[in-house]
């Protein structure tokens, strides 16, 4: 039921996105809606997988290889359109590279029980969000975008993955046992941004 809740939330933020279609359609912001769509279908499928089918690795593997980096390399490359006029519109793509060799070390070398959950390369990823989340927020309260915070879109969705990747940053990188029991905590919160994002969005 949990599960289903969370769907419920993040099939929101997706319905968010498409129902303000008309103040985004024009730029980059027109993939975020597809983005969640994709995580509902994945989130599905999930579901789907561990209660229908009762096939619990088979759903691991398919948010190890396709769902958890489908998340990363989505807000990476968000964060690069967002940083282009700047010079630090490199970093994403730094940061991608850094990610992906993180990922193919783990899938080659570090498999087994005491890397459990990608902990190495989310535990890399999460950091590298980080300090895009970061060059954001700087680049942010130094321009006039942050008088009108409210509907700034990267805004709103950057307090949304503060929210979620660094709070579930002990949960997933470290195997805290906190993550048995208030895991989808965060990620309630996390697509209330979202939909925040396109809700108070205006037309640039």
């Amino acid at each position: 039921m949990v599960q289903l809740g969370l769907v419920s939330l993040e099939a929101a933020a997706c319905i968010a996105g498409f129902a303000n279609w008309r103040k985004i359609r024009q730029g980059y912001w027109k993939w975020f809606p597809v983005y969640l769509l994709l995580i509902v279908l994945v989130e599905l499928t999930g579901i789907y997988l561990v209660s229908v089918m009762n096939k619990p690795r088979l759903n691991g593997k398919m948010y190890m290889y396709f769902g958890i980096p489908l998340q990363f390399f989505f807000f990476f490359w968000l964060m690069a359109q967002y940083l282009k006029p700047y010079r630090e519109n490199k970093w994403p793509l730094y940061g991608a590279a850094i990610y992906l060799l993180s990922f193919i070390i783990e899938s080659g070398w570090l498999k087994g029980e005491r890397f459990w959950f990608s902990s190495l390369s989310y535990t890399v990823g999460n950091m590298v969000l980080l300090v895009l989340i970061l060059l954001f927020f700087t680049k942010f309260i130094k321009s006039e975008e942050i008088l009108r915070y409210r509907s700034s879109t990267m805004f709103w969705v950057s307090v949304g993955l503060l929210v979620f990747y660094l709070g579930s940053f002990p949960f997933f990188a470290l195997r805290n046992t906190l993550y048995y029991e208030y895991q989808d905590v965060f990620k309630v919160y996390m697509y209330i941004f979202f939909a925040f994002a396109f809700i108070w969005t205006k037309p640039n």
